[in-house]
């Protein structure tokens, strides 16, 4: 017997180091694509728009010693962003490429997370063609990822259905709960956009903790074996007490004199208007049904795509309401693991939570709009979850080969100038040639004229007047 436990030991080993080895290759591959399908924007990182610009502007001023629980005109986003690219700037000194890594780095935890999730319940293969539509992603999507604020909100929420998976030890699983509770409400400050998601996210982590114990943490040599009825409480209290601990958080947070909450306004007096944007235009252009390219000014046309194309994006728009369809009837089928029943609920919720704030919003407006519903690429991962369980890599990648070609090319084709067919290029608007040209004439200015002109000149990021240095 002993023989035979040193054989098992030995055995498990290398298969630990292999598993271990498959999951950072496919990690590192679904990273890596995260970031090369950025690369238009990352070239062209001196474009940044206004909102961008002034959480890049409040982060220097943190870093002169100012706070605010707000981020500057925005009563109803925490500070969070600024605070990080504070620290970005600290380190790399202030740069529209640092203003826009601090944002990617937060999707790319995002998509580790996700990853890390699904794993575990569909394998690796599966995991990573579901985690795609987050790599190859639509302009909703790519707009949070590239361009502060808001990402890390998202990131924080994906922290918090992350530490409500971790239960597995039972020692431990109550303060994997209340982390998973807090972060939640942490997600609610940095940005009121996360209450949407709250009830997936509050069912989710509630289903998780009622949940056995997986068997390989039961049958650990030398664990000691608790009655369920004896986990259960100890787990709910923990994610009540950690969630309490973020509603106070909250609670701190909007009692602030600046704190501002019309941006959240919903009424029903909206859903007829939002839903003729949301079907004719928003919906069909975050799935990829409709694409459209920046016309170089503030709007967009609509793209005519060729008849494959077409062909090819009514299948994706196909295939993500069959895996829609497939997540509803894995909820009653008992033969299905929970784990996966639990993803593909979580996503479930997630984009039904998301269409209907977005119905009863006052703040859908136009085609740009779409990144409203955003949650729902985000959260598609775990949508598609029961129909990556259901078929083997192979079938699945290739029924999803069609929505993810169609809403990567639609998210590849909105960075407009910034691509010449499948290639990245350097735009002037990119580089911001003519604000660097500006930059320069004001420096060599002295005295009453360029006080003048900085006078009626708008501000985003302060022009420094340091000998050779560009604006961010």
């Amino acid at each position: 017997m002993a023989r035979a436990a040193v054989a098992a030991g030995e055995s498990t080993a290398p298969s630990r180091a292999r598993l271990g080895w498959q999951t950072t290759s496919t990690l590192l591959f679904l990273l890596v694509m995260a970031v090369l399908a950025r690369v238009p924007a990352l070239l062209n990182a001196r474009g940044v728009h206004s909102d961008a610009a002034i959480v890049g502007l409040q982060a220097m001023h943190i870093l002169r010693g100012e706070w605010s629980w707000f981020l500057w005109g925005a009563g109803y986003q925490g500070s969070i962003d600024a605070i990080l690219v504070a620290v970005g700037f600290a380190i790399t000194g202030p740069s529209a490429l640092t203003l826009m890594l601090v944002p990617l780095i937060g999707h790319l935890i995002l998509v580790g997370l996700a990853f890390d999730m699904l794993r575990r319940s569909v394998g690796h293969g599966n995991a990573l063609i579901a985690c795609l539509p987050l790599v190859l992603a639509p302009q909703a999507v790519n707009g949070v990822a590239l361009y502060a604020p808001r990402q890390w909100s998202i990131t924080t929420v994906f922290v918090s259905l992350w530490l409500a998976t971790q239960f597995a030890d039972r020692s431990r699983g109550p303060l994997w709960l209340a982390g998973s509770g807090l972060t939640a409400g942490l997600a609610v400050y940095f940005d009121l956009f996360t209450l949407q998601m709250l009830p997936a996210v509050a069912v989710f982590a509630l289903w998780c903790a009622l949940s056995p114990l997986r068997r390989a943490a039961a049958s650990s040599p030398g664990a000691a074996v608790r009655p369920r009825v004896a986990i259960w409480p100890l787990r709910i209290g923990g994610l009540v007490a950690g969630a309490l601990a973020g509603a106070l958080v909250v609670a701190c947070s909007r009692a602030q004199p600046v704190a501002d909450a019309s941006k959240a306004t919903l009424s029903l007096d909206r859903w007829q208007a939002n839903w003729a944007l949301l079907t004719e235009t928003c919906l069909p252009y975050l799935l990829g049904l409709k694409m459209f390219v920046p016309d170089g000014t503030v709007g967009v046309v609509l793209w005519a795509p060729p008849p494959l194309m077409q062909a090819m994006q009514w299948m994706g728009l196909l295939a993500f309401a069959v895996a829609v369809v497939w997540a509803v009837v894995a909820l009653a089928r008992r033969e299905v693991p929970p784990s996966v029943r639990r993803l593909g609920m979580l996503g479930l919720l997630g984009t039904i939570s998301s269409v209907g704030g977005f119905l009863v919003s006052s703040m859908p407006e136009d085609v740009l709009s779409a990144r409203y519903l955003a949650p729902i690429i985000w959260f598609a991962p775990f949508t598609l979850a029961p129909a990556a369980h259901a078929l083997r890599t192979w079938r699945f990648g290739v029924a999803l080969a069609p929505f993810v070609v169609t809403v990567g090319v639609g998210g590849w084709l909105a960075y407009g100038p910034y691509v010449q067919g499948p290639l990245p290029v350097r735009d002037a608007r990119g580089v911001a040639k003519d604000e660097a040209a500006l930059a320069i004439a004001l420096r060599s200015w002295r005295g009453v004229r360029g006080c003048a002109v900085l006078a009626v000149l708008p501000v985003g990021f302060s022009v420094r007047g340091e000998p050779g240095r560009r604006p961010p």
